[in-house]
């Protein structure tokens, strides 16, 4: 005898300006790992209309995340996106941080904070590559380089005027010690690591 056909249940009707989200941008929602919020998912019932598509090998979670959202809140582990949990768990990170965090930083959870870490470290990796940054010891190597050699040739001018013009040994030694003064002043005004050796 055959057996009668069980009734498959009809799609749900989706909502034209319904946000559907994947496993890791729903795990994201509620403040918990990918890998936590599957093992929640593989506890919703069967008949859970929020879940379009159940996660397998080579497809991915489909969910309405504001059913989806509701559903969680009500199993009771819902404390990831519970505001006033975030805010005690905000209050203990100003504690233990003082003012090195802003308060839009100390909602974050330590995925969010890592991933804003990764992207501003892209962004200045990229930011350098395009010319628009630079490393400071790259610039202050070639400014210590500059200034050696802006000495090198300043040493030049005494001896040049003394032979030119015929001039005694001591308007010599006045111009490089005149020269050695104003250098010194500039560099100190670079703040740049410049030994005294190197500049004359």
């Amino acid at each position: 005898m055959a057996r009668a056909a069980t009734p498959r249940q009809a799609p749900r009707k989706r909502k034209s300006n319904e946000l559907i989200v994947s496993l890791d941008e729903f795990a994201s929602l509620c403040g918990v790992t990918p890998e936590t919020m599957r093992n929640h998912l593989k506890q919703a019932p069967a008949e859970a209309d929020w879940l379009l598509a159940r996660g397998r090998r080579g497809v991915g979670y489909k969910i309405a995340a504001e059913a989806a959202l509701a559903w969680y809140r009500t199993r009771g582990a819902g404390d990831g996106i519970d505001n006033a949990r975030q805010q005690a768990l905000a209050e203990l990170r100003l504690q233990m941080l003082g003012d090195a965090g802003d308060d839009d930083g100390l909602l974050l959870t330590g995925k969010q904070r890592y991933e804003e870490f990764k992207a501003g470290e892209a962004e200045l990796v990229y930011r350098q590559s395009i010319g628009e940054l630079c490393r400071v010891a790259d610039i202050e190597g070639e400014t210590v380089n500059a200034v050696i050699e802006l000495r090198r040739q300043l040493q030049a001018i005494g001896p040049t005027i003394r032979r030119r013009f015929a001039l005694d040994r001591e308007v010599e030694t006045a111009i490089d010690d005149l020269i050695a003064e104003k250098l010194k002043q500039f560099v100190d005004k670079l703040d740049v690591d410049v030994d005294s050796d190197d500049t004359g």
